[in-house]
């Protein structure tokens, strides 16, 4: 019997990555996937990037082939972060989506509502809750930060004061484990941002 040698060929496929801002649980991180699914792009990974100039800058250096934003706001108009990072560059729009944003108040579970004296969070979520916070929690002073992710990531491992509430998603409170003070805290019912998939 002839000595045969078995050759296993492995077609190895590029794999795409799609930066998206904020971290896991954000509201761009849902946006990502639905974007990715819509322009059918194949063993996209995805790469949490916080903030619209890191999206650039890895889009520049080749660290991402695409990037997902959020452009504008039902609320609270445009995103003043990506108008900023991405007035002077030229890119190409792949795709759109309009995302649902409900926005929830959050806690560490050991510290009593009554303690509370600043609520973190981005700059677009506090403009997209400006009347609510007005009326039910007045005394809670703003903290802005880079992303509604972050803050419960941030309250949940110490890096914000426990006298701190978040505005964040449900599924951000939730991964790091917080305590849900309210839901649906937007000031209006058909709140919606709008996020593009785009590269350079």
């Amino acid at each position: 019997m002839d000595d045969k040698r078995i050759i296993e060929r492995v077609r190895y496929i590029k794999m795409e990555k799609v930066g998206y801002m904020g971290i896991s649980g954000s509201f761009s991180e849902v946006a990502a996937e639905k974007l990715v699914e819509q322009a059918g792009i194949p063993e996209a990974e995805l790469v949490p990037l916080v903030c619209s100039q890191n999206i650039l800058d890895a889009l520049r250096a080749g660290e991402i082939s695409y990037g997902v934003l959020g452009i504008r706001n039902t609320t609270a108009g445009p995103v003043s972060e990506f108008e900023h990072s991405f007035h002077d560059v030229e890119y190409t729009v792949l795709g759109e989506y309009i995302l649902p944003i409900h926005h929830c108040l959050f806690k560490k579970h050991e510290v009593d509502v009554s303690a509370l004296t600043e609520v973190a969070s981005h700059p677009q979520a506090f403009r997209q809750t400006d009347h609510n916070r007005a009326e039910r929690w007045p005394q809670l002073r703003e903290h802005e930060i880079e992303d509604t992710a972050i803050g419960a990531d941030w309250l949940a491992n110490g890096k914000l004061p426990e006298t701190t509430a978040v505005i964040c998603s449900r599924k951000a409170g939730t991964i790091w484990g917080l305590d849900l003070m309210a839901e649906n805290i937007e000031d209006s019912a058909e709140n919606r941002t709008t996020f593009w998939l785009l590269r350079l």
